[in-house]
């Protein structure tokens, strides 16, 4: 049996689970029954496994971390997925939502991860319900849908935060007179007159139905795990002094994200160029079209100059310059998780281009601004927040061909253009040959 709990972290049963066994002591306690069950787990590798509520916390993190690397083992982590464990992933679930808000705060990047990583979470384990017949499949989500609202009187605006969350469409629900109609008999009350000749049951799968209630459930998830954060952070600003095993449960976290990146990445500090991860500017390094754009642009192709063309190159050249080598889409704070960089680096950058444009692009175009936010990621958004990023990509670099054919002016070629179609990839090549020729130079000095 599937406990609702394994899926929502907020049902009752899960608030009774972390009322009896939620204790803080217990966190770093061995626990023989986590062990037991995640040894008995069918396809579990046993090289390293969690014996404390710390560290299945740890290796959930972990196991989201990990998803985003090219090496990445499933069967390190086939536990998560063992419905056996649903009281310890409970509890696991709330030490790690008070860690990153004690340690981190609520609009932090870790933050962020940990409803991501839940979301991720939520989603393959209702992948595997599939097995299932459709009959338990719906029964379930029944029932942990209406532990968190009432599925047959629940109305659009009731919905806002989560659907701004942007997992549901609200152009996609189905709405009578605002309420939004989810279980099959509602389906049928209202619109079983209408349907001649088809299948009701087929009609209310393909408009409504599994889909519908796994993103609802997924959603409602989400915001809750997101309220939730923000209150203990809220609590925490009023402790004299946080309990100490969070903070040790949040440094952990935090190495965690540095080996990360180090291991996606490569380390920034690691030379005079990085291509996997933030490495500084090289701006003797910028291709031609680059240059003239932040010479300023005259009026006339200032918008597009600046926001299509330079943001994109801007941020991932000091970010993230291996960008077309990745195989997933990157988002800023992957690299640059407290957007420092980019609050103090790249928008500068791109601002002082803006500023040399005849007239100051700003000037007269101040949306602009919010324009630059969203090719970064964040939204149409006066703002760079963590909490908004996601609400748009984080646009790549634009190829040369694409630049010629709508930006013609900006496209001065030069001998090293040659064979190469993107500025970023320029920029790339370039920094290793300035950096091949600084070594010869210095060897040469040397001897």
């Amino acid at each position: 049996m599937i406990e609702t709990s394994f899926i929502n972290p907020f049902s009752f049963e899960a608030k009774e689970i972390v009322r009896k066994l939620g204790q803080i002591e217990n966190l770093d306690k061995k626990n023989d029954s986590l062990i037991d069950i995640i040894k008995h787990t069918h396809s579990q590798k046993l090289s390293s496994i969690p014996e404390t509520l710390e560290q299945l916390a740890l290796h959930k993190f972990q196991w989201y971390l990990d998803k985003k690397t090219d090496n990445f083992d499933d069967k390190v982590y086939e536990y998560l997925f063992n419905p056996e464990i649903y009281e310890y992933d409970v509890l696991s679930f709330y030490f790690l939502c008070q860690a990153v808000a004690i340690g981190f705060g609520e609009d932090s990047h870790e933050a962020k991860q940990v409803v991501e990583l839940e979301a991720n979470l939520i989603d393959n384990r209702l992948e595997r319900l599939k097995s299932e017949p459709n009959n338990f499949q719906y029964s379930f989500l029944k029932e942990a849908l209406n532990q968190l609202i009432d599925t047959n009187n629940v109305y659009w605006n009731d919905l806002k935060e989560v659907i701004d969350l942007g997992v549901i469409d609200l152009n996609k629900l189905l709405l009578s007179n605002g309420r939004v109609i989810i279980e099959y008999e509602d389906f049928i009350e209202e619109y079983g007159h209408l349907i001649e000749h088809r299948n009701p049951q087929t009609m209310y799968e393909v408009i409504c139905g599994l889909n519908l209630k796994k993103n609802l459930l997924k959603s409602i998830i989400m915001k809750k795990t997101r309220d939730y954060i923000v209150k203990v952070a809220e609590n925490s600003k009023r402790m004299v002094e946080p309990d100490s095993i969070m903070n040790e449960l949040s440094g952990k976290i935090r190495q965690m994200e540095q080996k990360a990146r180090e291991r996606r990445f490569g380390s920034s500090n690691s030379g005079a160029y990085n291509d996997n991860g933030p490495a500084p500017y090289i701006q003797e390094a910028f291709p031609p079209c680059v240059r003239k754009c932040m010479e300023g642009i005259k009026s006339g192709g200032r918008n597009d100059a600046i926001v299509l063309f330079l943001t994109p190159f801007i941020s991932y050249a000091r970010l993230a310059p291996n960008v077309f080598s990745m195989e997933y889409d990157m988002k800023v704070s992957d690299v640059d998780p407290s957007l420092e960089i980019t609050h103090k680096e790249v928008i500068p950058m791109i601002y002082e281009a803006a500023n040399a444009c005849r007239p100051p692009l700003f000037k007269d175009q101040p949306q602009e601004k919010i324009n630059i936010n969203s090719k970064l990621g964040f939204g149409m958004n006066s703002e760079l927040k963590l909490s908004d990023e996601g609400e748009t990509r984080w646009y790549t670099p634009m190829g040369c061909e694409k630049i010629k054919l709508h930006m013609p002016n900006l496209c001065i070629p030069c001998v090293d253009c040659k064979k190469i179609g993107n500025p970023l990839i320029y920029y790339n090549r370039k920094k290793r040959l300035l950096e091949k020729n600084n070594s010869k130079t210095t060897a040469g000095e040397e001897k």
